[in-house]
């Protein structure tokens, strides 16, 4: 079997690939989107973020870990929307 089998090296194929192409699709985002977003954005207090940072303090591990969060929580309002949960009122 070994004959037969076809082995390529990562670098050869990294050479032999085309330039990546990448397109931005820009669309509006839907009326629950932008609830969900305002939701989240009333969570940031951008004046305490810049009010360490004129003072010259770094912001530290929780309040970053807190900031990255809410990031994500963002990119999840943008592109799947279906992820947050649902409250079922019976």
């Amino acid at each position: 079997l070994k004959p037969f089998m076809l082995r390529r090296v990562k670098r050869d194929v990294e050479n032999e690939m085309a330039e990546k192409i990448e397109h931005e699709v820009k669309c509006v985002m839907s009326p629950r989107q932008k609830e969900y977003y305002s939701l989240i954005r009333g969570k940031i207090s951008l004046s305490d973020l810049l009010d360490q940072k004129m003072q010259g303090r770094a912001l530290n591990e929780k309040k970053m870990s807190h900031l990255m969060n809410l990031v994500m929580q963002f990119r999840k309002v943008c592109n799947h929307p279906d992820i947050f949960e649902r409250q079922d009122y019976s």
